[in-house]
């Protein structure tokens, strides 16, 4: 190998050497970012998962609620039947009264 191929050589070398250089420091701040950009995602998860937490909570809190009013109103409802039987069983009953008044003893009931 000549003293000029030799030259040519390790100015390759070395010029290869400064590219890996380049590209080690750039992988290095890519590196970096990325290393900022999980730390941020780390934050927002965080952050994400009390959020979660909370609005879980107040969902559980709203459906309790409902649940509580449902009841109420189940047993309102129940409550306005029976009175509506009553109503119904005694409205029959003045039906029935002032039918026979009506009628007088003259005519028979209807059935």
């Amino acid at each position: 190998m000549t003293p000029d191929e030799l030259d040519k050589r390790i100015e390759f070398i070395l010029q290869m050497q400064a590219q890996f250089q380049a590209d080690v420091g750039q992988l290095a701040t890519s590196l970096a970012r990325c290393e900022a950009n999980i730390d941020n995602l780390r934050g927002t998860v965080s952050e994400l998962r009390i959020s979660v937490s909370d609005l879980a909570g107040v969902v559980r809190d709203s459906i309790k609620i409902s649940d509580d009013r449902f009841t109420r109103l189940d047993d309102r409802i129940g409550e306005l039947t029976s009175a509506q039987k009553r109503t119904d069983e005694r409205l029959n009953a003045l039906i029935s009264v002032v039918e026979r008044h009506i009628t007088g003893p003259d005519h028979p009931a209807r059935a």
